[in-house]
């Protein structure tokens, strides 16, 4: 989700308006399932699920109680009604859901903040998605908050206010993941060496420069070091009646911008020292997929060849040619030129979706067949290319929901990968 950033910005925050528009066409998606919901009522949660998910969805009803009772306690507040959570049993579907319709496969879970529908898929990994189910339940506090305690009230006060993302988005990540995070330590040791630590506004206004997840996590976390997390509630709590810049000042005592400024300090101070004793990428390697030579603007999934010579990849091409949509490519694994696209997505309703967050194709020993697993007619599936001729040799239809991360024995007789089925 981290790296094709521009996919997620547009649905982190669902206003009225635009969430009335996605109902309404999302009552047009494709349905490939027929779902028979069956509801699981937990203390503070209804939890919707079909007869597929029932293993699953007993391990997430716990998540769902114990990470409310964790933030109920960080952030002074607790629920007066129960909050739906709606669960699919894999990505594809999530995809089929026609509540939000399908806001695509960068997306791991969405809240809304009219009716506080948390609606997210399982993927298999309980870590990975105790995280997200988390990052949900932060949102469902935050539009909980700002509805006083029931679901689509006093939503023009969200409107007015429209928290920044960084605000919405990095608290989420913060309170869900914790103080430790070395994705986010990565993010910011290199804006730190690079000098370009943003400022508050350049948060706000420039979230599609400024990741919000990244920075506002960083941000919130020094908030949380210095005040204490109990200070994010309080400031939460605020901003309903008084604004962001006001809810910071009143709680904390200092202006957001001086704030601001204070955590871009803490952050150079943390991260430059010991990046001054470490060796930069560029002084020992060359990048290789980039905008000049290869094309595009987002690179994803690479795998290289036994042999060293190609490298298969995720990534959009040439906009004057149509090449929007992210596609599996293959390039020279010495000059990062683009060979050939070996998979056109999307548009083929045999390879809707490349798991592109998800999986990663892998060559055959010898370098003539690739396998990759693409969703068709609302599942995933295993194939299985001519690398030479790009052509399917084999499409493997497989009793799961899911299927990621092939991987071929070293006699290319067998192939291994993971898959899901019911969300387990």
């Amino acid at each position: 989700m981290k790296a094709v950033r521009a996919f997620a910005l547009g649905v982190l925050l669902l206003g009225a308006s635009r969430l009335e528009a996605q109902q309404y066409f999302g009552m047009n998606q494709v349905q490939y399932k027929h779902f028979k919901w069956r509801v699981l009522e937990t203390e503070h949660f209804l939890v919707h699920y079909y007869p597929e998910e029932k293993q699953a969805v007993t391990s997430a009803a716990r998540m769902a109680e114990r990470s409310y009772a964790r933030l109920s306690r960080v952030l002074g507040h607790q629920f007066r009604e129960k909050k739906p959570i709606i669960l699919f049993s894999s990505r594809a579907d999530f995809g089929q859901n026609n509540v939000t319709g399908d806001l695509g496969e960068g997306v791991g879970g969405v809240t809304e903040s009219q009716r506080h529908r948390l609606i997210m898929p399982f993927t298999g990994d309980l870590g990975s998605f105790e995280q997200v189910l988390a990052h949900e339940m932060v949102h469902e506090f935050q539009y909980d908050i700002f509805a006083r305690g029931r679901a689509g009230a006093n939503q023009q006060a969200l409107e007015r206010i429209n928290p920044p993302l960084w605000f919405m988005e990095g608290m989420a990540e913060y309170l869900s993941i914790g103080p430790n995070h070395p994705l986010t330590a990565g993010w910011l040791r290199d804006a730190a060496v690079s000098g370009n630590i943003p400022t508050i506004k350049q948060m706000t206004e420039r979230p599609d420069k400024y990741f919000p997840y990244r920075f506002g996590e960083s941000f919130w976390q020094y908030v949380g070091e210095r005040w204490g997390d109990a200070a994010v509630g309080e400031i939460l709590r605020n901003t309903p009646a008084v604004g962001v810049e006001r809810a910071f000042l009143r709680e904390l005592g200092m202006p957001l911008t001086d704030v601001g400024a204070a955590w871009r300090e803490a952050v150079q101070s943390q991260y430059l020292p010991a990046a001054s004793l470490t060796q930069r990428p560029q002084t020992f390697a060359a990048p290789l997929l980039t905008h000049k030579k290869s094309g595009g603007e987002i690179f994803l999934a690479p795998v290289l060849s036994s042999d060293g010579n190609y490298i298969a990849f995720l990534s959009n091409g040439n906009e004057k040619r149509g090449e929007l949509f992210i596609d599996l490519w293959l390039g020279n694994a010495k000059t990062g030129e683009r060979i050939k696209r070996l998979i056109k997505s999307t548009l083929n309703p045999d390879f809707e979706e490349l798991r592109l967050l998800y999986s990663q194709s892998a060559f055959s020993n010898d370098g003539r067949t690739l396998a990759f697993t693409a969703q068709r007619a609302g599942k995933d599936v295993l194939y299985l290319l001519d690398v030479a001729s790009r052509k399917v040799t084999r499409r493997v239809d497989l009793p799961l929901d899911a299927v990621t991360a092939p991987s071929y024995s070293p006699d290319d007789r067998r192939i291994v990968f993971s898959g899901t089925l019911g969300g387990v």
